[in-house]
């Protein structure tokens, strides 16, 4: 499931300084491996941040996984206490003891809830720690609204209005010139960032240069939509000669050409082989294992999934349950050998 995250800072403050929002995004990227959770795009704001994250099932993470993990997320003397501990734990026989030891840490993984609450305490940590400030400084609990991973139209827009946020308050007169946000990050290289808006435009499919061209789209429409709201346009002071510098001309072109991406994509008469997910995706899968058995990662990279836990439990999984296809090796799912074949269900729907 997807997520869109916003949390506010108390009395909407103006706590986050340039150094301040440097430091969350780092700080968010350490949770956010800590809690098996892909940012897909993001914007922290001098007092408030926006998230867009997808969460995964839960699977299977050896302990070396999880060492790793906690020791992306922790260091100093927390780090210090949890590696003494680790140490006693590691050296009993009872491998319960060690089970029971790890469980504490990885109940907190593959929810979102668990990840805004993990990065909001360090945040309040941190800052105390450096400021002498006393207590926390979000505004009451976060707002969370999920979107299913295959409502890319509803993903478009959340990202959208994440990313025009910069330019709505005045900071930057386009999201690429605004270092603490996810588009800026991906416009200048970050390969992680990039592959949140592939995850979030895999209807074409697109690799990053695609994704930003259709991600801009996106962008307009949401200032578009801020141009055409009075209130809106009122409370940020774009009105008169100051207006939103996205004309009728440049929205009705965003709109057709999204249009016509959309419907290349997703042909009304393909079958509708799973009850969720890209028909068009379902079918290529089919198609491609037509020809031989494929590995898992040869998919994706021809489909353009970016994310290999979301082309897993949005297809791969389904499909093997609703008998379609099969893996190579059912008792090594986890084996970077494994590959997956089609059944003869999956060729009565390719014929």
């Amino acid at each position: 499931m997807c997520y869109h995250l916003i949390s506010r800072v108390a009395n909407r403050a103006f706590y986050f300084n340039e150094e301040e929002r440097t430091r969350f995004v780092e700080r968010m990227w350490r949770v956010a491996y800590f809690s098996c959770v892909e940012i897909l795009s993001y914007c922290v704001m001098s007092n408030h941040f926006h998230i867009l994250a997808y969460v995964s099932p839960p699977c299977d993470l050896s302990e070396e996984e999880i060492l790793a993990r906690m020791r992306a997320l922790y260091f100093g003397d927390r780090l210090f206490l949890f590696e003494r501990e680790w140490e006693r734990v590691s050296s009993s026989r009872d491998k319960t003891l060690r089970r029971r030891f790890l469980a504490q840490f990885t109940k907190r993984m593959w929810n979102a809830s668990e990840f805004m609450k993990t990065l909001k305490q360090i945040s309040s940590q941190s800052f105390n720690a450096r400021l002498k400030h006393t207590g926390t400084i979000w505004e009451s609990r976060f707002r969370a609204r999920m979107i299913r991973p295959d409502e890319k139209a509803e993903l478009m827009m959340a990202a959208g209005y994440i990313d025009r946020n910069p330019v709505k308050a005045r900071m930057a007169d386009w999201p690429d010139g605004y270092r603490w946000c996810g588009f800026a990050a991906a416009c200048a290289g970050d390969v992680r960032c990039q592959k949140g808006y592939s995850f979030i435009y895999t209807f074409a499919p697109v690799e990053w240069n695609r994704a930003k061209e259709l991600h801009e789209m996106s962008i307009g429409l949401a200032l578009k939509e801020l141009e055409d709201d009075p209130e809106a346009r009122s409370a940020t002071g774009s009105h008169g000669g100051n207006r939103l510098s996205v004309t009728s001309e440049r929205l009705e072109s965003i709109r057709r050409r999204r249009r016509e991406d959309v419907e290349s994509a997703l042909p009304d008469r393909l079958p509708r082989i799973l009850a969720h997910g890209n028909r068009r995706i379902a079918r290529d899968v089919l198609a491609m294992l037509a020809d031989g058995p494929r590995r898992p990662s040869d998919l994706r990279r021809e489909l353009g999934v970016a994310s290999p836990n979301y082309f897993t439990a949005q297809y791969l999984t389904p499909m093997v349950k609703a008998g379609f296809i099969t893996p190579s090796d059912p008792a090594s799912l986890h084996s970077p050998r494994q590959a997956y074949m089609i059944t003869e269900r999956g060729r009565r729907v390719l014929q």
